[in-house]
């Protein structure tokens, strides 16, 4: 299996991982937070982050979804 892929592989199962985590963990959230809302906002992330992976690459993908997924973090996991 070559580098890249390897790379993309453990890439992706940390991406999964986060989104796993952000979504069992809502309990934590700010109570004036719309759950729902928090759910349709990390299922658009991680649907434009398959696009932009599709469209550019997966590395840039990855970069641009570390700012989106702390930005969604701070607001709907911590609150």
């Amino acid at each position: 299996m070559s580098r890249t892929r390897t790379r993309r592989r453990l890439a992706l199962a940390g991406i999964l991982a986060t989104a796993a985590l952000g979504s069992a963990v809502p309990a934590q959230a700010d109570p004036g937070a719309n759950p729902g809302d928090c759910d349709i906002r990390l299922e658009r992330l991680e649907a434009q982050f398959y696009e932009m992976a599709d469209r550019r690459s997966y590395e840039a993908a990855s970069e641009w979804w570390d700012a989106r997924w702390h930005a969604y973090f701070q607001s709907c996991v911590i609150g």
